[in-house]
């Protein structure tokens, strides 16, 4: 490809239809797609709702007139202002040919033209060799590997909790002491393994993520209650966009937290089965677990109520740093 014949251009439906094609020949996700019984069709249906949705900025790259490549960036409001960053994820980033070199030009359109940005959060499927060949080229930083677990819902799951244990839906009297639990228990995540993220901004993250879902309709906090507190919490969430573009209810167990003194006591497992029993009843087909993949103690949780691993991604982060102008250029 000639450098003179390439041209960057914002998404445009009417005009860019091929993107589609990108997203079906993408294959690093086919073991995942079989497993929810999802065809490559109706997810690229999907995600091509995705580049123009809220906050998302999509970018195509054309070589002689064709559509030979595509990054996407969603904007992370709340993330932004928690760490004091311009941060943005990278949803998508594809390719029509092999090798790094269209992925990598893409990225460095990104950083070198998008002064709004100055955090890249990019999430990749661990054997999309390219992909990581031109994130590396471009400077980013590996900081963790995930782990995505699934399985379909049977509507019998039984839920025996521990004698003097009570699992209800949590009250708004209840959250003070969940937040409490989020503080004592997940205190590992990516932006902890990033040596330029602040230590202390990193381990408060996931108190404002689990803060964030409590007022939000697709979200259902449960919790174990025993001996007059919360003991332990479950956070699900349902995906109706999904659903209504593919025609498969899906949901995922996104937090889970037990209070250190009640651990390996089958409280996790059982918060686990309730949240899964609650969503089949709400005629959920489909649940996904993500969680990094060196947090052992969820996944033999996350295994003994029968999920199975279906993908493993890898987690990149580029700082952007630019120089800056008095009067042009604010850090919020």
């Amino acid at each position: 490809m000639s450098m003179s014949k390439l041209v960057f251009s914002p998404f445009d439906c009417s005009r860019d239809g091929e993107v589609r094609r990108l997203f079906q020949e993408y294959p690093h996700k086919d073991f995942q797609l079989k497993s929810m019984k999802v065809s490559k069709e109706d997810m690229a249906d999907y995600l091509e709702t995705t580049l123009q949705s809220a906050g998302t900025q999509s970018i195509c790259l054309r070589a002689n007139g064709k559509l030979v490549g595509l990054i996407a960036l969603k904007s992370l409001p709340w993330m932004s202002e928690h760490f004091g960053l311009k941060m943005c994820a990278v949803p998508h980033l594809l390719a029509g040919f092999e090798g790094p070199l269209v992925r990598a030009r893409l990225l460095r359109y990104v950083i070198e033209e998008l002064q709004e940005v100055d955090f890249l959060d990019c999430r990749i499927a661990a054997d999309d060799v390219y992909a990581a060949q031109a994130l590396e080229a471009a400077g980013f930083r590996y900081v963790g590997t995930e782990a995505f677990l699934g399985q379909e819902l049977r509507r019998d799951e039984p839920v025996d909790p521990p004698a003097g244990i009570e699992i209800a839906e949590c009250s708004r009297a209840g959250r003070k002491q969940v937040l409490e639990i989020v503080e004592s228990t997940h205190v590992q995540n990516r932006f902890a393994c990033d040596p330029l993220i602040d230590a202390d901004l990193a381990r408060t993250l996931y108190r404002k993520l689990v803060d964030n879902c409590f007022d939000q309709s697709q979200f259902t906090t449960l919790v174990a209650r025993g001996h007059g507190a919360v003991q332990g919490f479950i956070i699900s969430k349902t995906n109706e966009t999904f659903c209504q573009l593919v025609g498969k209810k899906t949901g995922s167990l996104d937090f889970i937290g037990v209070r250190p003194d009640n651990r390996n006591r089958g409280l996790g497992a059982c918060l686990n089965r309730a949240a899964l029993q609650r969503m089949a009843q709400q005629g959920v087909q489909y649940v996904g677990v993500r969680t990094l993949a060196n947090n052992y103690p969820a996944l033999r949780i996350t295994f003994k109520t029968g999920f199975a691993v279906t993908s493993t991604s890898l987690h990149f982060h580029r700082w952007i740093k630019r120089p800056k102008i008095e009067g042009c250029y604010t850090r919020f």
